[in-house]
């Protein structure tokens, strides 16, 4: 709400030499009583350039601020130019260190530029049945339902509960009030789905998976496909496509994936995306930075336990434990994920936030995509430009072994 109302407005009009319009808003104050604070951070999160520059701007006019030429290294895929304002002079409810406003652009580097995974290479990948396997990684899929059901990296097994095709957020409140919503989420069946294979076949250090995606009532909902592919580092890449039937589904919260892990493999949670609080595409705040947070401060304690925690534009996730070992997570396209310390179930069926159950497990969502989350309870539903399309869907996510 507050960047909403914020009555400084920025736009980038320049990307080379950083040029920006500023818009006053205020009805009677000056910029000149504000300093804006700018700084071009990279994707790695070294700042390359920052300063400070004080303008006078009358109300409701419009000011163009040269920054200057910042140059970008090679070993950057982006950075992000940043604009703080805060106030001059402390007033009785603020004081100069307050930000009362801000505002992020991306900027574009080298696009080719891949960090370096530093992992030693393991022995010559063997297949055991349904599970590849060498001195350092063994990775295992189900014949019945083609979810990955085991990882195991130096021996050590990270998941608690499968990698399977997820569908459905426990509901919020604005979802259940929704007609585009929860409703139909639940008519459909997505609330508790399963999957069933239809084929499944060994490909070069991996499997190639076609399943038929079921509901409750054993309705086929949609089709989907996943192609595991692991190397001899212990990296995990899974290709997976979702193909809707749309004379069932009407519509979606979510694509992705899900899984749960034991606490003490995923106690850390640290990642390049919108922070540092919960957002999703009709909630787009915060700035994209490097943050460091926790399964249980991801997880908001409203008076009605409902999905939370929500990041989105990710670039990238680590999920690491007590001996900071873990998991880094990677795609292709920037994507949505939440890490926290109870199951979709308990969530769901929880009336009280003392309902909720920790049982020692964190459950993990990594999203391609989510619809917005609107605000039925009180005003309109999810406006229809942040709907999931009825299409199919395609996206991968690479698991890379974080060493201790």
């Amino acid at each position: 709400m507050k960047k909403v109302y914020q009555y400084i407005k920025s736009r980038l009009i320049d990307n080379e030499n950083l040029t920006v319009t500023v818009k006053n808003w205020y009805d009677f104050t000056d910029l000149k009583n504000y300093t804006l604070h700018w700084n071009v951070t990279a994707d790695s999160g070294n700042i390359l350039a920052q300063g400070e520059v004080i303008t006078a701007c009358a109300p409701h006019e419009t000011v163009e601020i040269v920054l200057g030429k910042v140059k970008l290294p090679r070993d950057v895929k982006e950075a992000y130019l940043n604009l703080s304002w805060t106030p001059n002079q402390a007033s009785a409810f603020m004081d100069t260190n307050y930000e009362v406003a801000y505002d992020q652009f991306v900027l574009l580097a080298n696009s080719k530029y891949e960090a370096k995974i530093d992992l030693p290479s393991g022995t010559k990948l063997e297949r055991d049945g349904y599970t590849w396997f060498n001195d350092k990684v063994s990775a295992t899929v189900s014949p019945e339902t083609g979810a990955l059901i085991s990882y195991k990296y130096r021996g050590e097994e990270w998941l608690s509960q499968p990698v399977e095709l997820s569908l459905y957020r426990p509901l919020t409140e604005n979802d259940k009030k929704d007609k585009h919503g929860g409703m139909l989420w639940k008519k459909a069946g997505l609330d508790k789905i399963s999957q069933k294979v239809t084929s499944i076949k060994p490909s070069k250090n991996g499997f190639t998976v076609d399943v038929s995606v079921l509901n409750a009532k054993d309705n086929e909902i949609g089709t989907g496909s996943f192609v595991y592919t692991l190397d001899r580092k212990g990296m995990l890449k899974i290709n997976t496509v979702f193909t809707p039937d749309t004379a069932i589904v009407k519509s979606l919260p979510r694509v992705g994936l899900t899984f749960r892990m034991p606490v003490a493999n995923c106690c850390d949670v640290t990642y390049l995306g919108r922070g540092d609080f919960e957002n999703y595409v009709d909630r787009v705040a915060g700035k994209i930075g490097i943050y460091e947070t926790s399964p249980f401060a991801m997880f908001h304690y409203y008076v009605m336990p409902q999905s939370t925690g929500n990041r989105i534009d990710t670039r990238w996730l680590a999920l690491t434990g007590e001996k900071g070992s873990g998991w880094k997570i990677i795609s292709d396209k920037p994507f949505q994920f939440s890490v926290l310390p109870y199951s979709d179930i308990n969530i769901e069926a929880a009336t009280h936030i003392n309902d909720l159950n920790f049982d020692g497990e964190v459950t993990v969502h990594v999203d391609a995509a989510q619809t917005g989350v609107g605000t039925a309870t009180c005003g309109p539903g999810v406006l229809p430009v942040y709907w999931l399309p009825l299409e199919s869907y395609e996206f991968d996510f690479t698991f890379i072994p974080v060493k201790e």
